[in-house]
């Protein structure tokens, strides 16, 4: 059985980092892999080195050009199941099946197609033989769209995550009863992810300001970059923090690639969402031991086991989190003995290893259908 992963182009996100991932196993999983695609990114060489199939075909002209070389790809290499993760590969996937008898697997890893036109949508989820959600609040997201009778092709595939790259934090002792200060910059927190309308920056500055009118020391850290289409969620968060006076106390550290040793030296996570589908960057916060802070959404809850390995606050309300941090702040000891609690625990359901048995067992059962 070999399954070809299908991207535009090979750009840093959820989707190809957890290909990525995979990818780097390939020797080792129970079924054949290639990396399906059209354009080269960031991640192209890191896919590359993993000694995996890579398979480059570029769109240099029409599409049914493009999709007569795809159908060849697939005959030539022998693969069985095309795993879209976009909307637009699954429609081409979809396609080639027509011709090539290829099975197709689609993979939802954002609520941003749940509003597209009805007709796009039966189309992907008729012609696809799995569709599959990061989570079942997303899934839900659909079901309520309308998924057109196909309610046994869907399956939710949580996430994984490499927790090789992770180390689990070692608390340091708590240096007073209120848990305020920690070495001279005071409390140390941060927030991982890109500047977008999925997530709420400004919720946090604006509880950033809250917590300095405590008299709280501290140093906040944003970890991500900010998209071009989306400037202005950054430059609002960078004015707020200059007119309340937060500069000394708010870091604006871009994009990183030392993501995990950040983690290691922090004191606490925090994070606001609106429409997250799952959230890695919480998953890892919580694997490395972090004391985690993160609104009540949907999908939060469901990755946190309703707050059980993490903090939840009430979603845009900064009061909320103030208050609960307030908690932490007097609680210290017992936050962190939670957090090196559900480090363990978060690693046993989200790991890498999780994520290929479930998509092994996918596989199997579309191939098993069909020789049935």
């Amino acid at each position: 059985m070999k399954v070809a992963f299908f991207f535009g182009a090979l750009n840093r996100g959820g989707a190809e980092t957890l290909a990525l991932d995979v990818l780097r196993r390939h020797r080792s999983l129970p079924f054949g892999v290639v990396c399906l695609y059209r354009n080269d990114g960031v991640l192209s060489e890191q896919m590359a080195a993993t000694g995996a199939r890579m398979l480059r075909i570029p769109r240099k002209r029409s599409w049914v050009v493009y999709i007569w070389r795809l159908c060849r790809a697939i005959r030539a290499n022998d693969i069985r199941i095309v795993h879209a993760q976009t909307s637009l590969n699954a429609i081409l996937a979809i396609v080639c099946s027509w011709f090539t008898g290829v099975r197709v697997v689609t993979t939802f890893h954002g609520f941003g197609f749940v509003g597209a036109p009805r007709v796009l949508r039966r189309f992907i989820f008729r012609g696809s033989d799995r569709v599959v959600f990061v989570s079942e609040g997303l899934k839900s997201a659909f079901v309520e769209r309308g998924v057109f009778g196909c309610e046994g092709k869907l399956a939710v595939v949580h996430n994984g995550i490499d927790f090789g790259k992770l180390s689990i934090r070692v608390a340091s002792p708590v240096e007073d009863t209120t848990g305020a200060t920690r070495g001279e910059d005071g409390i140390r927190m941060c927030m991982v992810g890109s500047f977008g309308d999925g997530r709420n920056h400004l919720l946090v500055c604006r509880f950033l300001r809250l917590l300095k009118e405590e008299g709280v020391a501290f140093h906040f850290t944003f970890v991500g970059a900010a998209r071009p289409k989306e400037m202005e969620l950054y430059d609002e968060c960078v004015r707020y923090c200059s007119e309340q006076g937060l500069e000394k106390e708010v870091t604006f550290a871009g994009l990183r690639d030392d993501v995990p040793e950040i983690l290691s030296r922090m004191d606490a996570f925090v994070y606001s969402t609106r429409h997250d589908s799952f959230g890695l960057a919480v998953i890892e916060a919580i694997a490395c031991g972090v004391p985690t802070f993160v609104n009540d959404w949907c999908t939060m809850r469901e990755i946190t086991q309703e707050g059980r390995w993490a903090t939840l606050y009430k979603s845009d309300d900064e009061e909320s989190l103030l208050g609960v941090f307030k908690d932490f702040l007097s609680h210290r000891e017992e936050y962190e003995a939670k957090a090196r609690k559900s480090a363990y625990e978060v690693r046993d359901t989200y790991s890498i290893e999780s994520h290929i048995g479930a998509l092994d067992s996918l596989y199997r059962g579309i191939l098993e259908c069909e020789n049935s």
